[in-house]
């Protein structure tokens, strides 16, 4: 399954449940998506979020995909049916809270990847926080 084609992730917009054993795949839908959209975040994508989006999709999901694909993945079709936050804010609810605060921990790290937090990845930041329903108390694991 490749991940730029959110397979899942559709299915679930679309009020489908998934099976307990697709929850990784879902789970690895959903870091690329929320990642993707993070380095285009500012409108400004740096091949530093990039290379370092490449690093934790192989790090964290052993997934090898060019930094081509993370900067076409950020111009799906998928958003012209829904904003990404409503996808993440579906597929929060299959995903455990570890999940959840290890896509959180991976954006941080996309954002700081450059040096730069400008007002346009802090609004981001704060809809995906908003979109993968995690409690402030779970937020101080990371």
């Amino acid at each position: 399954m490749s991940l730029s084609r959110f397979d899942l992730l559709k299915l679930i917009f679309g009020g489908e449940k998934i099976r307990e054993d697709k929850r990784q795949a879902l789970y690895a839908e959903t870091m690329f998506m929320v990642l993707s959209g993070a380095a285009r975040a500012d409108l400004n994508i740096e091949p530093v979020e990039l290379k370092r989006i490449h690093k934790i999709l192989r790090n964290k999901l052993d997934q090898d995909i060019s930094e081509h694909d993370i900067q076409l993945a950020g111009e799906t079709e998928l958003f012209e049916t829904a904003p990404i936050q409503k996808y993440v804010s579906r597929a929060s609810r299959f995903l455990t809270v570890e999940q959840r605060q290890e896509v959180l921990r991976a954006m941080i790290e996309v954002f700081l990847s450059d040096g730069v937090l400008g007002p346009l990845e802090k609004a981001y930041f704060d809809s995906i926080v908003d979109a993968l329903h995690l409690k402030p108390s779970e937020m101080l694991a990371l």
